[in-house]
């Protein structure tokens, strides 16, 4: 797994045993890093904002799966993928591994069907054609109307966000660790350029690590030591029906953007846009972090979304909404994960991505190896944090007042 001894970063700062290591963000991915740590034996606490899965989290799709142009990227989600079969089996994730659907109606979005199906060409797991005849087969209570062209992949699952954070954070105290929330990180704590502890909320704790998985706080946290992390403002919405008997396993994409689920509970969930429309009522959203103005429009966009998931899967039609979810997505500039430690202050590492329900597990381990162990994991090598233009020898001035107290 590790690069070899010109990988490793220096002995001297991975000497310790059961270190201990704060995790900064409960969501899903700072919760299986905190569980694969303390695993490992580390002593861990977790620092969240708000409360576990409280942030992108509770607000994600939450479809896992491996598609991607880039195959270094597709070989890392497809690592994980293999890694949740585990983690389902031995925490009860209760993951729906139904498998995925995309269909067009017409010429322009059947091109745009036969480009996601290259993203697992040449993997072990390529999408397959299939008719109405087999999609009938493969969900009967689809109705998917004009068929231009097909795909059907059977790897992707999809899961319950919130419920598989609170697995992974149960098994996190199971083996020691704490969960504080909510609790703020205020600042960090430096002497002589080499992390002390943290000041929160609930007061300082003194650590040899941190992990910021953050989500879309990362770059206020990183600013604090400066190092400079742009995310992409990426906003989007979610209706969730009211409970409905089980009627489908697979996760769809259908003609006109429409994308759907259900969940185990029975709700249906779905979208028709990556982002909210561009009119004045949206402009607040897609500009900055804010709620919708009113509820009235919540409704709106829940009750339109749901009515177009309807034309595919009709027992959802005159289904009421249960609620319509607004996330803001923690997408680095370039699309790309952003793994492991900080070139300028080795003991602080970051795991961000806009991918995160898919990467969890692969992210925990890998994470947990690079703190625990000082390797440069291989899987790792493109999303470093360095690639932005920082380097050792680059500026990491602390830039909060308390970064400088004794531990």
């Amino acid at each position: 797994m590790a690069t070899g001894s010109a990988g490793w970063l220096p002995p001297a700062l991975f000497a310790a045993a059961s270190l201990r290591v704060g995790v900064i963000g409960g969501g899903i991915v700072g919760a299986s890093i905190a569980m694969h740590l303390a695993r490992a034996g580390a002593d861990v606490t977790v620092f969240e904002k708000f409360g576990p899965a409280q942030g992108a989290t509770q607000n994600s799709f939450a479809w896992v799966n491996a598609f991607v142009d880039d195959t270094h990227y597709r070989t890392l989600r497809l690592e994980s993928l293999n890694a949740y079969r585990a983690l389902d089996k031995a925490l009860s994730l209760n993951m729906v591994w139904g498998g995925y659907l995309d269909w067009a109606s017409n010429a322009a979005e059947a091109d745009l069907v036969r480009a996601n199906a290259r993203q697992l060409a040449g993997s072990p797991y390529p999408t397959r054609a299939v008719t109405a005849a087999e999609i009938a087969k493969l969900d009967p209570g689809v109705r998917p109307g004009l068929i231009a062209h097909a795909i059907y992949s059977s790897i992707d699952a999809h899961l319950d966000p919130v419920y598989v954070t609170q697995r992974f954070l149960d098994e996190a105290a199971r083996a020691g660790a704490r969960v504080r929330y909510p609790c703020e990180l205020t600042a960090l704590k430096l002497r002589a350029g080499r992390l002390k502890g943290v000041v929160t909320s609930q007061g300082r704790f003194p650590l040899d690590r941190l992990v910021v998985a953050a989500g879309v706080d990362t770059p206020r946290i990183l600013a604090m030591v400066r190092f400079p992390l742009t995310l992409k403002h990426a906003p989007g919405i979610l209706a969730h029906s009211a409970s409905l008997p089980a009627l489908t396993q697979l996760v769809h994409d259908a003609p006109g953007g429409v994308s759907f689920k259900q969940m185990r509970d029975g709700s249906v969930v779905g979208t028709d846009a990556p982002n909210p429309p561009d009119t004045p009522a949206h402009r607040g959203i897609r500009a900055h972090v804010e709620s919708f103005p009113s509820s009235a429009l919540r409704d709106y966009h829940g009750n339109r979304i749901l009515r177009k998931i309807g034309q595919f899967l009709p027992d959802v039609q005159n289904v009421p909404l249960e609620r319509l979810t607004l996330g803001f997505r923690p997408m680095p500039s370039d699309e790309l994960p952003v793994m492991g430690a900080l070139p300028t202050l080795p003991e602080i590492h970051v795991a961000v991505t806009h991918s995160g329900v898919t990467l969890a597990p692969i992210v925990g381990q890998l994470t947990a190896a690079e703190v625990l162990r000082g390797w440069r994991v291989e899987l790792f090598a493109p999303y470093r944090p360095e690639r932005f233009g920082i380097t050792k020898t680059g500026s990491a001035v602390p830039a909060t007042p308390h970064t400088s107290d004794p531990a």
